[in-house]
């Protein structure tokens, strides 16, 4: 088993699991003018903050809304880093009351005189500016919109949690119904508006459309492509078969390996998720190649075909180096990976099983099917006349590692996005609608870790005067952290005992406002209030759920769950300075020395990028060494049953051969290979090892037919998924339908020549 991960790696992995941003959707209205997609938008934003499904609706933000006036207003002093002994001094007093009456004259909106008079330090308007966010969209009529005024735009928050599928379906399924409902009301106004939203439509995008419409795309791919190849694998079968019983016969090795999968998986992992299903299906597609070895076999003579045993230790031995390959992705690290191996040993064990002891009891002894002798001998033939191709396939073999040798360093892709299932189409609007609302895409951030949050935001509050510091010098553009909007218990605690009292503020301003134009009892608001701060309970969590700043809150300040221990994370997200008025980039390395001291197992600094590529990389590696040794298990273990070292060559000679030449070819094609290769290609050892196996010795004709029919319907199974417009499906499909292809032949045209020859109705050892 792979070491534990280490601290970084646990806490980015909590974070992606346990972040809140999972809830954050993108939304986007266009298809009209301006003016009709800003009634539409507040009336759809109106409506979704109606239903407790959404716990936040965003459509404009340009002033703060009256919870946030007065939350603000009512903790400015616990809030504001500004509160100290220093700022209520008559000499800083009378400084800043001068500023901000100077300002007063000029200002406009939220600054005006009589919050002026209860506010003189001007704490609310700073509060303001450092709580609002410095990108956003334009504001257009009261609704957000991008910069070209074509798209409406909604930040929507999910009650759900993060990881619950099904109540993210439904909440994308209920904006879907009320914004219908929303236009169809504005349509019923007049025929003219009924005209203005002829083209409108509602645009969606964030991680949990992304779970949703990927997994509605996976469904539809899979029903549609394994359609179309149970289709033809069927067709073949009826011509080969001629009987439906035969049909259904043949297939129930593989239901059976697939109940047993979703059995075994389950006991042992507690749930399984949707793509171990699909992908171990697919993986133990080969079941289907026992039932045809078992009919064209059985078909011959009754006394030879049912329970020939020497043919029975070939299928045996084929399957048992199928499970030693699948081994190692049990012992990879990737719960995914270690279900898919669960999946397909469990499920392989029991098709042979059943193709082995159950079939033959619910058919004839003799079996009346399609001749294929004539197939096997025009392979037999092809061997024959290919043989000296033999020669040419060496040469491809030495050319394919030769060149797999010289370009190692670019040979894997070590870019975890190549692993992704959403299509590209998705992934365009995401940019789009993050560009719109002028939240790019957070690369760099703090991770921050404690047992309480209490804890973590007392961490937090550590790097807020050095990322002040690093704004200041143009290293960052800004920061969002969660103690800007909630200062930890103790941080408030101090600000409250460092506020005067009644009689002190009054003296203090006595001697500040002696020089200017205003009198003390005009401040007596001001006084109250910072009385009243001393007295406040202190601002918890709770009370900034029902303001829209919780949605800020949500994002950046979270439990995780790692185990049995319960932890919280603070996560600071890092905004790039502008440069010549576009946004630059992090320099991560002199960010990393700068705040080199203050950073520790508990708080790291984060590429998000890199470090999870860093992660899969680490991965990958240990797949590789554990794939390697896995392939040293199949030789030893032919080595064992087969007793030659010649027995041995011919039957790993081929499926390397195939292995090499596949991977060059994936390499010239312009792919770097991934972990889905890595997969791809255990499945055609896998299957490869089969016809390896009867082609090592001399077969009958019958039996060469049902290596080419195994292959032919395999090939199908799998270049189906060629034409899906899901990536990580069409690198299985292209990897296992080539490979294959060339296994067989491979196999076929290496074979002896000794053993071309027919010999007879039943496998020769």
């Amino acid at each position: 088993m792979p070491s534990e991960p280490n601290k970084k790696e646990a806490m980015l992995l909590g974070q992606l699991q346990n972040g809140a941003a999972n809830r954050i959707l993108l939304v986007g209205i266009e298809g009209s003018d301006t003016v009709t997609l800003a009634q539409i938008g507040k009336s759809f934003a109106a409506k979704a903050r109606s239903n407790s499904v959404f716990s936040h609706v965003l459509n404009d933000q340009s002033v703060i809304d009256p919870a946030e006036q007065k939350l603000i207003y009512t903790y400015r002093y616990l809030l504001s880093p500004n509160t100290s002994t220093e700022l209520f001094t008559p000499k800083s007093l009378e400084t800043v009351i001068s500023a901000n009456l100077l300002e007063l004259s000029f200002a406009s909106g939220l600054l005006s005189k009589s919050l002026f008079m209860r506010d003189p330090t001007g704490e609310i308007m700073a509060l303001v500016d450092r709580m609002t966010p410095v990108q956003g969209p334009q504001t257009i009529h009261g609704q957000w919109f991008n910069d070209q005024g074509e798209r409406a735009l909604l930040l929507v928050q999910l009650a759900s949690d993060g990881t619950d599928t099904a109540a993210q379906e439904a909440a994308l399924e209920l904006m879907q119904t009320s914004f219908k409902e929303v236009v169809q009301s504005f349509q019923a106004q007049s025929q003219e508006n009924r005209q203005k939203t002829d083209d409108i439509r509602l645009v969606i995008s964030g991680p949990a459309s992304f779970a949703v419409s990927t997994q509605k795309i996976i469904q539809q791919e899979a029903s549609r492509l394994s359609g179309i190849g149970l289709i033809l694998i069927i067709t073949i079968l009826l011509y080969v078969l001629r009987k439906l019983k035969l049909l259904f016969a043949g297939l129930l090795p593989v239901f059976s390996g697939v109940i047993a999968g979703i059995t075994a998986v389950s006991l042992g992992f507690g749930s399984i998720h949707a793509m171990t299903i699909g992908f171990g299906i697919t993986l133990i597609g080969e079941s289907i190649d026992y039932s045809i070895y078992f009919f064209l076999q059985r078909s011959q003579t009754a006394e030879n075909g049912g329970n020939n045993p020497i043919f029975w230790r070939t299928v045996g031995l084929g399957v048992m180096t199928s499970i030693c390959g699948f081994l190692t992705l049990l012992f990879s690290g990737f719960t995914g990976l270690m279900q898919l191996a669960t999946f397909s040993i469990s499920g392989l064990v029991v098709a042979v099983v059943c193709t082995r002891w159950v079939l033959p009891t619910l058919l004839p002894q003799r079996l009346s099917i399609h001749d294929l002798n004539p197939v096997g001998a025009w392979l037999r033939l092809m061997m024959m006349k290919g043989y000296y191709l033999r020669y040419f396939i060496w040469f491809l073999t030495v050319g394919a590692l030769l060149l797999l040798l010289s370009r190692q360093d670019y040979l894997w892709s070590y870019e975890l996005n190549d692993l992704s299932p959403i299509p590209a189409a998705l992934l365009d609007l995401d940019g789009e609608l993050r560009a719109d609302m002028g939240a790019a895409d957070v690369r760099h951030m703090l991770l921050l870790q404690d047992k309480t949050e209490e804890q973590v935001l007392q961490r937090c509050e550590q790097f807020l005067s050095r990322l002040d510091a690093l704004v200041a010098q143009g290293l960052l553009g800004g920061y969002q952290a969660p103690c800007v909007y909630l200062p930890s218990q103790a941080k408030q605690i101090q600000r409250q005992q460092v506020l005067p009292d009644h009689e002190r503020l009054e003296q203090a301003l006595q001697e500040a406002t002696h020089t200017l134009p205003l009198s003390v009892q005009s401040f007596q608001g001001f006084v109250e209030d910072v009385s009243n701060s001393k007295a406040l309970p202190l601002l918890r969590s709770d009370k900034l759920e029902s303001s829209t700043f919780g949605i800020t809150l949500g994002v950046t300040l979270y439990p995780v769950k790692a185990g049995e221990n319960h932890f919280y994370h603070a996560l600071i997200q890092l905004q790039a300075p502008l440069q010549n008025g576009e946004v630059g980039s992090i320099n991560h390395e002199l960010l990393q020395t700068e705040l080199l001291d203050i950073l520790n197992e508990q708080s790291v600094l984060l590429d998000l990028k890199d470090d999870f590529n860093s992660i899969y990389k680490t991965y990958l590696n240990k797949i590789l060494k554990h794939s390697a040794a896995g392939f040293i298990a199949i030789i030893v273990l032919l080595l064992l049953v087969l007793r030659s070292f010649r027995a041995t060559l011919l039957v790993i000679l081929p499926l390397a051969c195939a292995i090499l030449f596949v991977t060059a070819l994936l390499h010239l094609l312009g792919s770097q290979l991934n972990l889905l290769n890595i997969i791809g290609l255990l499945l055609v050892f896998a299957v490869g090892s089969n016809y390896a196996l009867f082609f090592s010795s001399s077969q009958s004709n019958m039996t060469l037919a049902s290596l080419l029919m195994a292959a032919t319907t395999t090939g199908i199974g799998y270049g189906v998924l060629i034409f899906s417009q899901i990536p990580i499906l069409q690198t299985i499909g292209i990897t296992v339908a080539s490979g294959v292809f060339f296994a067989l032949i491979f196999s076929a045209l290496m074979a002896p020549s000794t053993l071309r020859r027919d010999s007879g109705s039943i496998s020769q050892n």
